[in-house]
């Protein structure tokens, strides 16, 4: 006799085996999991709102570079993860969503809850999948987690018919757990992008965030060998040691205006683990009017056909070892000296700032940025939301990731609230530090999961900023004189604090003037090394805005030269 388990043993068993440590979400009310789960080790952290789920697993799967798993249940309860799913997509972070359906047996019948999952959910994964046979359950898991974790990493999804949930499986076959599998790119691409980058004198690397899934120096090593400036994208941060001398911030609408001489006389940019998305080439068809693109990915789809040069498919390490071993020309010296001289009258610029700020009243997010990077460890965890002003610490220099760092921000969606729920994901992953710098909006849409991290103690740091709302919404508005009475973004009544319920597990703390700020930080970190979840209340000003984001003109600012004429 063929033996053979419950489905949710199978599921189970072979997550396990897949080295899966936690699962995420809300399952079904017919609670079947939850039988299965007591002897498996496995932790379920359950979650108040399907949409934070998704965006807690998504923090666990950037902050381990491992598969993730989310479980919930059937209809609305799938239709509330979409926009975690399109934020994970975006993300390439490796995801499996497993989800009830309703059974085969009642398709089409008007049964409680029945909804079309698959056509909601395809263009959102890289793979969707209804199991309608027991005999298919395992394949599907293991094509499921193959390809989660290959090619360009991103979500994929299961759906569960109700009706299957109560046969045996048979478990004849041993679970394979997930191959990671390299992808080195042809000699020919190779060799033709390497006819542009042997003669180039003033290189630019732009590092993008699939570089952030292995451990490797070779980008540094070979920015060394040719002299090249190195540039991240916003989701690539952390991928390179932003101590290195060649560093030079972050690409596009984030590029300090003293760096963008830099781009403006460069004679190749290559482009390494890149979609090349609207903030990361913000100006690029002024300031690379005839630069060669050489663009290095793992996957067709996410090359840009905007621009001339030379697409690579591949692994961006594999192709910069090959073109490692080829190098033997000395950097330039004057595009050496352009680098140090730029980056130089950034900081003097930055310095310069810093010291105008300390003449003006309250506390300004750059002032809390230059404190956190001298009294917070460096090898950190920085999870961030893409509001207004916790924009700040994109703009280099302002806020610097060592080595050993993370840098965790939403994609080119910007889902509101990523940044919030996404910090519980991390902090589950790992034992370094996790800071989330997060705006009140964005904070108070995530609540509903506030008491997860209380129930199963989560510790990490909230520094919220409370500008009174929607600043975003707000500073368009104020830019553009449009009258606003009847649509306030902010009020005065929301900066009156924002509520945090009262647990011994939780401290807050609140900073309302620049004075305070260094004690209230470094209470902060002392309660979190008591392993508490610490939410700091900064009170900011809704005019402490960055000068590249203070021209707004719908989701994205003048250009330079545009906004110099107004």
């Amino acid at each position: 006799m063929t033996a053979s388990l419950l489905p949710w043993d199978a599921i189970i068993g072979y997550l396990k085996s897949a080295g899966v440590r936690h699962l995420f979400g809300l399952p079904s009310d017919d609670l079947k999991i939850v039988s299965s789960l007591p002897s498996s080790g496995m932790d379920f952290i359950l979650c108040k709102d399907q949409r934070n789920a998704v965006f807690m697993a998504a923090g666990y799967a950037l902050t381990t570079n491992q598969m993730s798993v989310c479980v919930v249940g059937k209809g609305p309860a799938l239709s509330n993860t979409l926009t975690g799913l399109l934020e994970a997509k975006n993300l390439g972070a490796p995801l499996l969503l497993l989800a009830l359906g309703t059974g085969g047996d009642k398709l089409g019948t008007r049964s409680f809850q029945e909804a079309d999952q698959i056509s909601l959910v395809k263009p959102l994964v890289k793979w969707a999948y209804r199991v309608e046979h027991v005999d298919r359950l395992v394949w599907a898991l293991e094509r499921a987690a193959f390809l989660a974790i290959n090619g360009a990493p991103g979500p994929v999804y299961i759906e569960l018919p109700e009706n299957l949930m109560d046969q045996p499986v048979p478990t004849g076959l041993q679970f394979i757990p997930p191959e990671k599998l390299s992808c080195s790119p042809s000699l020919r691409e190779l060799d033709a992008a390497w006819e542009i980058i042997k003669t180039a004198r003033r290189p630019v690397i732009l590092v993008g965030g699939g570089m952030k899934s292995v451990t490797n120096d070779v980008i540094g090593i070979f920015a060394d060998l040719c002299g090249a400036a190195l540039f991240a994208t916003a989701s690539g941060r952390s991928a390179v040691d932003e101590e290195d001398e060649l560093f030079c911030g972050v690409a596009g609408l984030y590029t300090d205006l003293s760096l963008r001489q830099i781009w403006k006389e460069s004679d190749v940019v290559i482009a390494l683990g890149s979609r090349l998305e609207e903030t990361a080439t913000f100006e690029w068809d002024i300031l690379l009017e005839d630069t060669p693109l050489i663009q290095v990915n793992v996957e067709l789809e996410d090359f840009a056909h905007e621009y001339r040069g030379v697409k690579v498919l591949g692994d961006g390490y594999a192709a910069l070892e090959q073109w490692v071993q080829r190098y033997g020309h000395k950097p330039d010296e004057v595009w050496l000296e352009t680098i140090r001289s730029c980056k130089q009258k950034a900081f003097s610029n930055r310095a310069i700032y810093l010291e105008e700020l300390k003449k003006t009243p309250g506390i300004h997010v750059p002032e809390l940025l230059e404190i956190i990077q001298t009294e917070f460890p460096e090898k950190m965890v920085l999870v961030q939301e893409n509001g207004l002003q916790d924009m700040w610490s994109y703009f280099y220099p302002y806020f610097r990731f060592t080595q050993g760092s993370l840098s965790i921000v939403p994609s080119d969606q910007t889902s509101l609230g990523f940044g919030a729920a996404a910090a519980l994901g991390a902090s589950v992953a790992t034992e370094r530090p996790v800071v989330a710098l997060v705006g009140d909006g964005a904070f108070n849409l995530f609540c509903s999961d506030f008491m997860t991290a209380v129930q199963y103690q989560i510790p990490l740091i909230y520094l919220v900023l409370n500008n009174g709302g929607y600043g975003w919404l707000q500073n368009q508005m104020n830019y553009k004189h449009l009258s606003g009475q009847s649509l306030p973004f902010v009020s005065e009544a929301a900066k009156t604090g924002i509520q945090i319920p009262q647990y011994e597990f939780v401290e807050s703390l609140a900073i309302r003037s620049k004075g305070e700020a260094r004690e209230q930080l470094q209470l902060a970190w002392q309660k979190y090394q008591e392993n508490k979840l610490v939410v700091v209340e900064v009170y900011a000003d809704l005019a402490d805005v960055h000068e590249k984001i203070s021209h707004v003109y719908g989701d994205f600012p003048l250009y330079e030269q545009q906004a110099s004429k107004n």
